[in-house]
């Protein structure tokens, strides 16, 4: 009886831990709409690639998350990374380069066109599936061109 309450608890602190896990891309920027004369369908384009370096695999070849002007942050979800980290064929421990940018896209063009830009890979130390799981990856962008 013990033993198959042992295995009961084990399995269930598991499925929380996995459960837990975050697997996400979050990204804040400044406030800037770059002179957009917004009708009412502009928005914010938020793109994120992921490339594992260590194994020269692209993981996210380019996700898009669209939000409306007044938000300046969002959570990617990337639970191809997940995916990617479980992999037993995998020759070494991954080791990923993280894009993220934001895009003003104006909707005084027809379709909406981007209009300014800002975006940067910059992480010291690179994130593993280590850090993935745990908190995901941060990015505070600026500098919109």
């Amino acid at each position: 009886m013990k033993t198959i309450l042992l295995f009961v608890a084990a399995f269930m602190f598991s499925a929380a831990t996995a459960f837990s896990q975050t697997y996400v891309v979050s990204v804040e920027w400044d406030e800037e709409e770059c002179n957009c004369w917004d009708q009412g369908n502009s928005y914010y384009g938020v793109k994120v690639v992921i490339y594992d370096n260590a194994n020269d695999v692209t993981v996210v070849s380019g996700k898009q998350v669209n939000v409306d002007f007044g938000t300046y942050e969002v959570d990617v979800s990337v639970p191809e990374v997940n995916t990617h980290c479980e992999n037993p064929n995998l020759q070494y421990t991954p080791v990923f380069d993280v894009y993220a940018g934001v895009s003003v896209f104006c909707d005084s063009f027809t379709p909406p066109q981007a209009i300014c830009t800002t975006g940067s890979n910059e992480h010291s130390p690179d994130p593993t599936c280590t850090t993935f799981a745990n908190n995901g990856v941060d990015f505070y962008l600026d500098n919109f061109q």
